[in-house]
């Protein structure tokens, strides 16, 4: 799977996902036939968790130095200037509509900067939600915080670093269990992030080890929130969608999503998958498809209604909405402005805007 430049499958799946999630979210407005299958948003945003992971080891393990500070701003840069211009978009899409869309106050804006907002309904505990109701921006606050521990522990030592996210999940799960909470149900999912860096580190390894060992740190986490919150599953009456089973169900996709990928990369050759590389031109707007769908679908439906026709109209306006964020306003404006140019050879310049983008 890897390449010069770019993991192009991976690119594919990224692509995809984004497009697989702006389906599920519109799913009313399409022919009732097809909209069993466009149930499974949350586990593209599983994936998305993996690939985040997978992408992040993969391009940071080989340096020879892991400068903390210059990931994280990277991070910041790649993810905030886009989201915040999209929360104020939402704003300016809320007046000139006249919903009157809750949650676009003040506070929740700065809660959702911060890493704070999750889905309210779906789980207890969660004290801020997604700015405008805006559900997708509930992962972007699990990123943040990933992003933030990978700083902490460095790109080296991967077997120590299994270690401490072993002891903090399995901590984190059954306290949320208990005591449900943000903090600790962000820290419960870190193994899901994680097993996309194990994945990297096997392809970079040639090893089965690092997988198998992420996998195992998964299923302990798994197993302390099942064995805390065993009494409430056993007694609930709500549906896969919500607390308690939601959770299950997020790590059962990203087991399920990292055996594939693991059995794809040992006894697939990509010459078989060839024919789906032009779907990785949708990666480098993903983002931007990811995070501006849902307001835009507010917009579309209060002046066109639901239909096929305001579904076409939707989708063309996600994704020049994405190409304006993502290349115009990301690539073209916040890149070079925030980004230090260092005096450095154009190829490895270029080298690491792919970076970035990752």
């Amino acid at each position: 799977m890897k390449a010069e430049n770019k993991l192009w499958p991976l690119e594919v799946c990224r692509g995809v996902a984004a497009i697989y999630v702006v389906l599920h979210h519109s799913r009313q407005m399409l022919p009732h036939a097809i909209q069993p299958l466009l149930l499974f948003g949350q586990e593209a945003v599983i994936l998305f968790f993996l690939l985040s992971g997978f992408v992040i080891h993969y391009n940071y393990s080989v340096k020879k130095g892991f400068d903390r500070a210059d990931f994280l701003w990277k991070r910041f840069v790649r993810i905030y200037p886009i989201f915040i211009l999209v929360m104020l978009l939402s704003v300016v899409l809320n007046i000139a509509t006249g919903a009157q869309q809750a949650h676009m106050d003040v506070a929740t804006f700065f809660y959702n900067i911060v890493g704070l907002q999750d889905s309210q309904l779906q789980k207890p505990g969660i004290g801020y939600a997604t700015f405008g109701d805006n559900d997708p921006l509930w992962s972007l606050g699990y990123e943040a915080w990933f992003y933030l521990f990978y700083a902490i522990a460095g790109s080296k030592n991967f077997n120590r670093n299994l270690v401490i996210v072993t002891v903090i999940a399995l901590a984190a799960g059954i306290l949320f269990s208990f005591y449900p909470g943000k903090a600790y149900l962000t820290l419960f999912y870190l193994p899901i992030w994680w097993l996309g860096a194990a994945i990297a580190q096997s392809t970079i390894t040639e090893r089965i080890r690092p997988f198998a060992w992420g996998m195992l740190v998964l299923l302990i986490a798994l197993g302390g929130y099942v064995a805390g919150s065993y009494q409430q599953i056993s007694s609930s009456n709500n549906s896969i969608g919500l607390h308690p089973f939601i959770e299950i169900r997020h790590f059962t996709a990203a087991i399920v999503f990292a055996i594939l990928w693991m059995a794809a990369q040992k006894w697939l050759s990509l010459k078989h998958f060839a024919w789906m590389e032009p779907l990785a031109i949708l990666a480098p707007v993903s983002y931007g498809i990811y995070i501006v769908h849902v307001p835009l679908l507010r917009g579309v439906k209060f002046v066109l209604h639901d239909g096929l026709l305001s579904w076409l109209v939707f989708v063309v306006l996600t994704l020049l909405m994405a190409y304006l964020l993502e290349i115009q306003f990301q690539k073209k404006i916040v890149l070079p402005l925030l980004l230090k140019r260092k005096k450095t050879p154009a190829l490895v310049r270029e080298r690491e805007l792919v970076n970035i983008k990752a």
